[in-house]
């Protein structure tokens, strides 16, 4: 089991959730099973997905940054499993219970912890998509395979690969200088779909056209900018996996 749930720090708790939900997310009807390590003020579920918020004081290191995170069913196994394909991962308590950290080769670290099989999250369009900016970006796609992450798009040029997880959400990795993560969605159906929520919501989403679809940019409360892809149904220049 995978599923892909981000970790947003906000100082603004109640506004950040208001703008998942205007977003369309819906907040997480489960409780974290017995043994997770996780430590959250609230997590919403997407279609595909969850992103999980945790409260942070204003102006801390910590506001507007995002985390990649995984759910998964056995920690123990995970980590063992990802171990024995190659990737770095260690064990940890950290006085709330068993997480694999894993640490991947351009030193991007991220935590996988126990989540539920079934989140009851209703249908929808739109997936979470975990962003991972890297300067390797072979060693990221390794990292990903290791994990049990399946290959779904990757560009010709080899500049950006995208993985779905078996259990809901995607992950990208695009090439940069700088090895950071993200925070994106991804929407199979018109985007401007998603405006009139948004802008009830107090956001002012902006429409973008690009050659591969439609895009929504728009300004989080925790202070970045947010993009709502359209699924890309023109694979020019890509290989489906």
């Amino acid at each position: 089991m995978l599923r892909v749930r981000p970790l947003v720090h906000t100082a603004d708790l109640p506004t950040a959730a208001g703008f998942l939900q205007s977003l369309g997310l819906t907040p997480a009807r489960d409780t974290a099973p017995s043994g997770s390590c996780a430590v959250f003020d609230a997590v919403f579920d997407a279609g595909s997905g969850r992103v999980a918020l945790r409260s942070c004081a204003p102006g801390s290191r910590a506001e507007g940054t995002t985390a990649l995170m995984f759910d998964v069913a056995d920690v123990r196994e995970f980590a063992r499993r990802t171990a024995e394909a190659g990737t770095a991962v260690e064990l940890s308590g950290e006085g709330h219970g068993l997480a694999a950290r894993v640490t991947a080769p351009d030193g991007m670290s991220f935590v996988a912890d126990a989540g539920p099989r079934e989140t009851g999250a209703p249908a929808s369009p739109l997936s979470v998509l975990a962003l991972w900016y890297t300067a390797d970006v072979d060693g990221a796609v390794r990292a990903l395979g290791d994990i049990g992450a399946r290959p779904r798009i990757s560009s010709e040029a080899g500049t950006w690969h995208d993985f779905r997880a078996k259990n809901g959400g995607l992950v990208a990795v695009h090439l940069q200088e700088r090895a950071a993560p993200g925070l994106a969605f991804e929407y199979d159906g018109d985007v401007r779909a998603l405006v009139s929520g948004l802008s009830s919501g107090g956001s002012e989403p902006e429409v973008v056209d690009e050659r591969h679809g439609r895009s929504l940019r728009v300004r989080a409360p925790w202070g970045t900018d947010v993009w709502i892809n359209e699924r890309r149904r023109d694979l020019d220049g890509c290989t489906e996996h």
